[in-house]
């Protein structure tokens, strides 16, 4: 119940379908009541229909102004939100202009965000920026103005563009908030792996109309967690360190097993070590229950210690330097994210006949890159 109501907690359950009706979102309602969702997120006219017709719910809501193209005159936002304030909601996601945005009419768009911040002093304010529909150097702008004016959130889309969050907007926005702002990814989030992937790049809050049936899904894993747990042993070497690597992977289940295997020219022992665990992971397309074995201190105490302290400090050390390997580490967290882990440390050369075998094999594979260049 704990991952349930910490994933329910970063999602903002979405009932923004413009065709929609009472019916409908009275059935989105009972929903929404089955999960502890952060907020619930619905336009103005259900805020209304909430308030006058169901007294007794406890959501907290969000709503929208300016939704969903952005162009409407400062004038009609401020007064959309206005009425929102007097509809008592909680937050309220809002969309840029981006026509101005994109004439880089900065001092027209500060303005308008600042009303916006004066107006709603004591609200949560998302500023939705479209990502779809923007180049780097004009998320870069969208961000500053933003982080300036006081805005709570960068928010990714509408969900009514022609497309919406990638995990790349997540970095590019992270790139540029410096942990200034918060992020709220939505759009086109359908699955609990895609939730765990926005939230593993970087976003806080996931905006999404799937949100009950990600939840569902993730209740589902439990009944998945109670079955035979898989056994992997793993292993990675550099010969030179760096130089020409190997890296495998021993699969068991029952009597069944399965050996994965690989290297490269140029390397390191810990990019190795790291790519046995991530191939290992990869190679499951469905959550499953996986004890790993690895003599690697480095990937159980970085996966398991370092990597939320590296997060927050920015992926610097605790010596303020760069963490190494940063790509694999936010590749291996999300596989981690996305299965039920136990980790489990092998001493090296201790007689583990599983663990010498894929020491053997890592190695064997590192002679062979070493043969060929």
């Amino acid at each position: 119940m704990n991952k349930i109501k910490n994933i329910a907690s970063k999602i903002d359950y979405t009932y923004l379908k413009q065709e929609g009706s009472y019916k409908e979102f009275e059935d989105f309602l009972s929903k929404a009541k089955k999960y502890p969702f952060r907020s619930i997120c619905i336009p103005p006219t259900l805020v209304f229909y909430l308030r006058e017709n169901f007294k007794n719910l406890e959501f907290k809501i969000t709503s929208v102004a300016g939704f969903p193209l952005g162009f409407s005159l400062t004038e009609t936002k401020l007064a959309e939100i206005e009425n929102l304030l007097k509809l008592e909601v909680d937050e309220i996601d809002f969309v840029l202009n981006l026509i101005w945005l994109k004439s880089k009419e900065y001092k027209k768009l500060e303005k308008e965000l600042l009303s916006i911040r004066k107006i709603a002093e004591n609200k949560v304010l998302k500023g939705i920026i479209e990502t779809a529909y923007l180049k780097e150097g004009e998320i870069k702008s969208a961000v500053e103005l933003l982080i300036f004016t006081g805005i709570d959130f960068v928010k990714t889309s509408t969900g009514f563009a022609k497309r919406g969050a990638t995990l790349e907007d997540i970095k590019i926005i992270k790139k540029f908030s410096r942990e200034r702002i918060k992020i709220k990814a939505s759009g086109g989030i359908r699955t609990l792996k895609d939730v765990l992937n926005f939230l593993s790049v970087g976003a806080d809050v996931i905006g999404t109309s799937s949100g009950y049936e990600i939840l569902q899904e993730l209740e589902n894993l439990k009944e998945e967690s109670q079955s035979e747990e898989i056994e992997i042993y793993v292993d990675g070497c550099s010969l030179g360190n760096p130089g020409p690597g190997g890296w495998a992977v021993l699969i068991r289940l029952g009597e069944k097993e399965e050996i994965l295997t690989g290297g490269e020219p140029f390397t390191t022992n810990n990019q190795m070590e790291l790519k046995a665990v991530i191939y290992a992971l990869s190679h499951f397309k469905e959550p499953k229950k996986i004890k790993i074995y690895t003599d690697s201190e480095y990937v159980i105490k970085g996966i398991t210690e370092w990597l939320p302290k590296w997060k927050k400090r920015g992926y610097i050390t605790s010596e303020g330097n760069p963490v190494k390997n940063r790509e694999l580490w936010e590749e291996l967290e999300k596989l981690v994210n996305f299965h039920k882990i136990k980790w489990e440390k092998v001493r090296a050369h201790s007689g583990d006949f599983y663990n010498e075998r894929v020491d053997k094999i890592a190695k064997e594979s590192a002679e062979k890159w070493k043969k060929n260049f």
